[in-house]
């Protein structure tokens, strides 16, 4: 008997050679999901674009469900729609910088996205106290102090508007990679935040310091910190 053969019973017991599979088996289109190529991300404008028309529209929303402030018609334009549409650009070019930290080498200088933000922050809170000074001494808004309950109303109106855009913008960030995650949802969270202040002008017709510092800008600085909070835990669990 031939060392590579097992009779038993006069059968031969060995396997038979295996054919490998045609090709057309194994072709791309058959592979599970999970191993096909990863889709490319847009470019960081476009993405920018994406969160800023999502902010837009989510204020919108908020507004029609709500109500406009009611000297809307009457009120210095600077103060209302001019105030808003600053807000919306300086909403847009941190949107763009949040998205061009969320892929890596695109960011460019940390140092210099980091004093993006602190200007911007430093810029709402000098308009907040110029705005009393563009209004006359009779403006209804003017002597409405801190107000309690209007100002936990109107922050809760900024964070129900803007969240929603921030998770959205945290997760183009996750997508890409960011190996800042902090900074780039710092960023993230700041534009959320303005633009809900932007729409804030809209609907709240306060313009008292003590009111619009506490609640109006607070609920930017709040949103600026869970944004990068949030990006922080996105990077420890990357």
């Amino acid at each position: 008997m031939k060392k590579d053969e097992t009779i038993v019973g006069e059968k031969d017991l060995r396997l038979p050679e295996l054919e490998p599979p045609p090709f057309e088996q194994t072709r791309l289109k058959d592979l599970p999901a999970k191993t096909r190529p990863a889709s490319a991300l847009y470019a960081p404008r476009v993405r920018g674009l994406i969160l800023l028309f999502a902010a837009v529209g989510a204020a919108a929303a908020g507004l029609l469900v709500t109500h406009v402030r009611r000297d809307l018609g009457t009120a210095p334009w600077l103060v209302t729609y001019g105030a808003a549409l600053l807000e919306l650009a300086a909403g847009a070019l941190l949107f763009w910088l949040a998205m061009r930290w969320a892929v890596p080498g695109a960011g460019g200088s940390s140092s210099r996205s980091r004093a993006y933000l602190g200007a911007v922050l430093v810029l709402a809170l000098v308009a907040a106290f110029a705005v009393p000074h563009l209004v006359t001494e009779d403006h209804p808004g003017l002597g409405v102090g801190i107000g309690g309950e209007k100002g936990l109303r109107c922050m809760g109106w900024q964070l129900m508007t803007a969240f929603p855009v921030l998770l959205l913008g945290l997760w183009m960030i996750f997508r890409g990679a960011s190996v800042d995650s902090t900074l780039a949802g710092t960023l993230a969270g700041l534009g959320a935040g303005l633009l809900s202040d932007a729409a804030i002008h809209l609907h709240c017709g306060a313009v008292d310091p003590a009111h619009t510092v506490t609640w109006h800008l607070g609920a930017v600085v709040l949103l600026t910190l869970l944004g990068g909070l949030l990006g922080r835990l996105l990077r420890t669990r990357a």
